[in-house]
């Protein structure tokens, strides 16, 4: 592979065993040539390529995570999507929160003190169990308090025994709420046995039904392919809801192709839904994505911190077109405004990178601290949680009465 005159100058003195005079130049060029073909695929399609420069010749030897990082940080645009995974690795791109699909008990948890303020003990608080899980054949649900695991009783430490390993022994409680001063108090205590974690397969439809006669609602865990949600979403639409309640806080991975189907489905807007802006090398690659939709329902975006990208795009795009049909309810989103190309080779990893802004059709990508919405509503500032989708959520009920 060439390098840099100045690059290969330094690595030739280097390399050179100066006592036998062996030219060992081939043996850098092999075990950094996969840091440069990351620099220079970077160059050539990365959103901020024209930023990046030769480094330091002993900079080629670190690891790809590492490189790859050192090459963002030249772009000053505060870059945290562009990544890189070793091939040789299973490790889950898309983790929340305390779950990882590839080996977990299928859960997501939080660490709180005691909701009633009567002692200082430490809670895990369920947020999210999901379908077919080891959490869930044990009986776990959400918003239940995990207050200790085996004999241990809950702490940072011991929260950790709960995103993987061999089987557990839960102690739960659960709250209840006084109906004469609606103070919280607990309720029950129950033990739980939970098998060992394992791969979990995660639904792209987690839930999807009627809340009333004119309300629909689906709960997305990702966009990835639209066939996948086809039916379940065909089906709400043919109920002529006169509001569509679209739960995205566990996406947080997706396409724009299948958010863009999405738009086409559920849409009542007619126009160019979004852009893609590449950098100057690449600008023949920037695409415009127009949708023709009249299906009439008002549509409502539940959000949190796990929501990004193609959901986000979906969001913004939508929102753009038809400000007063789009209403979001929620807390923040990530703010993934860029779109990510794999780029993989014969090295054993992958670079994930940057490669264009997912923009509306005002070419507007404007969201990089996440879309905000329309009514900020934190669950997790109330003491209960409940299923999602039921009609007793802060978020489900907020809609309910305002639709």
């Amino acid at each position: 592979m060439r390098l840099n005159n100045a690059i290969y100058a330094t690595a030739l003195m280097t390399v050179m065993c100066v006592s036998c005079a062996e030219d060992r130049t081939h043996e850098y060029e092999e075990k950094t040539a996969g840091n440069h073909w990351m620099q220079e695929v970077m160059q050539e399609w990365y959103l901020w390529g024209d930023s990046l420069q030769e480094l330091d010749w002993k900079q080629y030897f670190a690891t790809p995570s590492v490189f790859v990082s050192r090459l963002t940080s030249q772009s000053k645009a505060g870059d945290r999507w562009t990544y890189c995974t070793v091939d040789t690795v299973v490790a889950d791109d898309h983790k929340r929160g305390t779950f990882n699909r590839y080996n977990s008990y299928g859960l997501d948890l939080s660490l709180m003190t005691d909701p009633t303020g009567e002692t200082t003990k430490q809670y895990a608080r369920v947020l999210t169990v999901y379908p077919g899980s080891p959490a869930e054949r044990c009986g776990l649900r959400r918003g239940d308090f995990i207050s200790q695991v085996g004999e241990s009783k809950m702490s940072s430490k011991v929260m950790g025994y709960l995103e993987k390993g061999g089987a557990r022994t839960l102690v739960v409680t659960r709250l209840d709420v006084s109906e004469d001063d609606e103070t919280v108090f607990w309720a029950d205590t129950d033990t739980l046995q939970m098998e060992p974690s394992e791969q979990v397969s995660v639904a792209t439809v987690m839930k999807y039904g009627m809340l009333a006669s004119d309300v629909a609602y689906i709960m997305l865990t990702d966009m990835n392919d639209f066939d996948s949600m086809r039916q379940p979403v065909n089906a709400l639409v043919s109920q002529h809801p006169s509001d569509l309640i679209v739960d995205v806080r566990l996406c947080n991975a997706g396409t724009i192709d299948c958010a863009v189907q999405l738009a086409r489905t559920i849409g009542s807007a007619s126009g160019t839904l979004l852009r893609t802006i590449w950098n100057s090398n690449k600008s023949s690659n920037n695409t415009t994505y127009d949708i023709e939709s009249s299906v009439g329902c008002n549509l409502f975006f539940i959000t949190g911190s796990y929501t990004q990208g193609a959901a986000e795009w979906l969001i913004w795009g939508l929102r753009s077109l038809n400000p007063y049909g789009v209403t979001v309810v929620g807390t923040a989103t990530a703010g993934q405004t860029v779109l990510l190309h794999d780029f993989a080779t014969q090295y054993y990893y992958t670079i994930h990178a940057a490669v264009a802004f997912v923009a509306d059709a005002a070419a507007d990508y404007s969201y990089k601290n996440g879309i905000t919405p329309d009514e900020i509503i934190n669950e997790f500032d109330y003491v209960q949680l409940y299923p999602y989708g039921d009609t007793r959520e802060t978020v489900v009920a907020y809609i309910m009465d305002n639709h």
